[in-house]
């Protein structure tokens, strides 16, 4: 009895990894990606300060006709620092956050993109005018850097 299983099972194993495989394959075209060179994709910032908050979207944008490969190193994607008038750093993203050490690959089709929002809470800020620099991390390859100007006003800048 048990052979009699033992051998259906073999055969019922055998039978599904020697199906045709060539129809699926047909079906998905081959698209070529390409690796991300300078100047390829856009990176475009918005911030939006409210009463204690800043929230920040984030957009990476593939203006090519390729479809455009991505790599980053750790799971994190970008890194925020704002810094005052006097060139302080009074925030960094990154700061007290740990991150999964494993490489991951993004594909963006041609004329799309990728999005992220980030909202900061903050406790303690001063008006007057702070610089965002925001950095998306991909490889030394890919130079996408964006610095933004705001202000936060005595209103913002109040606890709630």
């Amino acid at each position: 009895m048990r052979i009699a299983f033992f051998i259906l099972v073999i055969f019922f194993l055998t039978g599904c990894s020697l199906e045709d495989r060539s129809e699926a394959e047909s079906i998905v075209p081959e698209t070529e990606v390409k690796e991300v060179k300078n100047g390829e994709l856009d990176l475009n910032v918005s911030i939006f300060p409210e009463k204690q908050t800043i929230k920040f979207i984030i957009t990476l944008m593939n203006n090519t006709n390729e479809m455009k490969k991505i790599e980053f190193p750790t799971s994190q994607k970008y890194e925020i620092v704002i810094k005052n008038k006097k060139s302080e750093e009074v925030y960094r993203y990154s700061k007290g956050k740990m991150f999964t050490q494993a490489i991951e690959t993004a594909l963006i089709k041609s004329g799309e993109s990728m999005e992220w929002e980030e909202i900061w809470e903050y406790s303690t800020l001063s008006p007057g005018v702070y610089t965002a620099e925001i950095t998306i991390l991909a490889p030394e390859t890919v130079k996408l850097k964006k610095e933004e100007s705001f202000q936060i006003s005595e209103e913002e800048s109040e606890p709630k």
